[in-house]
């Protein structure tokens, strides 16, 4: 065992005996996005057994492996140990985020999505850099319990109902999510996150908590799957509930997942040139070319449901064309203007949404970067106008292509794209590839109300 795991493990065991903890909740992320997991009491856990051999799962019931052969190893890694902000003070509660290996324990799963992020942080360092810099900002919708979602009326004060696309930084009284929010940021605080700031979003009940560049990607995952869940545990405490559906009501905004991202160099961001217009250097450009390059294979991962694509429309503040410029939020990755970004050279790239699975949505994006700046892939020029309101002779003049309108199109694109089958590996990008293409099929064959009404009477 190597010496720093000890040194983990000895640290981890600590805190359980310091805080008292009864029970701890073992995590892992499935392919979907889903958190998975399984209790064991800390006993376990200060003895050593489960540090050294984990715990035996069937890889089939999470879509993992094969039933015939099904069994997989997770094993906690105790770095991720984490005092959970709910349990009764004589029955409390910590999380441990475990990494799947196959039976025998001998080395990683390589369908585990945590693996795939694992792997795009080596490659980070296999090019000579230090890590990469990133900070998701997932947005989500809040309801009140047992009320329809469409009943806009009932989701807070009767006398001040929020309209359509008019909830950006709304205040009190309109805005009811306000208790909730500094209740979920307090958690979300205690948990070691770095918040930066927390608002009403453009949506009618939407909210948006950002917290701070995290320096390690799997960190940020690991962060980003705990926000979703202390997300719905927080709601829950206020007869509430959240939804990450990209796109809950056909006229209001969806549910995006902007991902702000630099790469850090032994001196420093590599992305920051203080000389260029827009404060990138040429590497950050090339980065920018693979990100645009891969684009509609990566929406297979970052916009992963069939819903997804309702959100990328006009209007909605989503964005429809693989194009980049300055402040343009109609891009798909924009250069913000802040004083802190331009000096780090930070971009940020908005087609991902809250349906999606951070670590995979991390991986492929950053892999997608990396083969920008391996392969000097140069971006076509950036763009200060909204690519939906130019022609399609200047779309194609420009270099600007269309995202995938549906999870179909985005299927094709990623088995045409030889690159992300080697991103997240052949058999988890089969796994992917094989559930997407039901989802679809699902979706063909049902019929909706919208069908019903348009068409019953023909």
């Amino acid at each position: 065992m190597a010496l720093e795991r000890i040194r983990s493990i000895k640290k981890a065991n600590s805190l359980l005996e310091r805080e008292r903890i009864t029970w701890v909740q073992c995590q892992f992320t499935d392919i979907s996005g889903r958190i998975r997991s399984f209790t064991c009491h800390s006993s376990d856990f200060i003895n050593g057994r489960l540090w050294k051999d984990g715990m035996t799962f069937d890889g089939s019931s999470v879509g993992f492996a094969r039933t015939e052969s099904s069994d997989l190893r997770a094993i906690p890694d105790p770095g991720s140990l984490l005092i959970m902000p709910y349990g009764e003070s004589v029955q409390r509660v910590a999380r441990v985020i475990t990494d799947t290996y196959i039976s025998d324990g001998s080395a990683p799963f390589p369908s585990d999505p945590r693996n795939c992020a694992k792997s795009a942080s080596e490659e980070i360092m296999e090019m000579g850099y230090q890590r990469a810099h990133l900070q998701p900002e997932l947005e989500f919708y809040l309801f009140r319990d047992g009320v329809d979602p469409l009943d806009r009326k009932n989701q807070g004060e009767p006398s001040y109902p929020l309209g359509i696309h008019d909830g950006y930084f709304a205040s009190v009284p309109y805005d009811h999510s306000d208790p909730f929010r500094n209740e979920f940021c307090k958690n979300l605080m205690d948990a070691g996150m770095d918040i930066k700031f927390h608002h009403h979003e453009g949506g009618s009940e939407q909210v948006e908590i950002e917290f701070k560049h995290i320096n390690d990607l799997v960190l940020c995952a690991d962060h980003s799957m705990l926000y979703k869940q202390l997300a719905r545990i927080t709601a829950r405490r206020f007869g509430m509930y959240v939804s990450f559906m990209p796109k809950l009501t056909t006229d209001d905004l969806g549910n995006g997942m902007h991902v702000h991202q630099w790469i850090e160099g032994k001196n420093g961001s590599v992305f920051h040139d203080p000389e260029d217009e827009l404060s990138l250097s040429q590497t950050a450009r090339y980065y920018i070319g693979g990100l645009l390059e891969h684009a509609r294979a990566m929406c297979l991962i970052t916009n992963p449901t069939v819903n997804s694509y309702k959100r990328l429309i006009p209007n909605f503040e989503a964005p429809v064309f693989a194009a980049w410029g300055g402040s343009n939020r109609t891009a798909m990755i924009r250069i913000p203007n802040s004083a802190s970004s331009r000096r780090v050279g930070d971009i940020e790239v908005r087609h991902s949404d809250t349906s999606s699975n951070p670590y995979l949505v991390f991986a492929v994006m950053i892999k997608a970067g990396l083969d920008g700046i391996r392969r000097k892939i140069e971006p076509p020029a950036a763009t200060s106008k909204d690519p939906n309101r130019m022609t399609p002779a200047e779309r194609s003049d420009a270099g600007i292509v269309q995202l995938p309108s549906t999870l179909n199109e985005a299927v094709e694109a990623a088995k045409e794209d030889e690159r992300m089958r080697s991103w997240l590996g052949a058999d988890l990008f089969d796994a992917v590839i094989s559930a997407k293409e039901k989802e679809v099929m699902d979706h063909r064959a049902h019929v909706s109300e919208w069908e019903r009404s348009r068409y019953l009477s023909l």
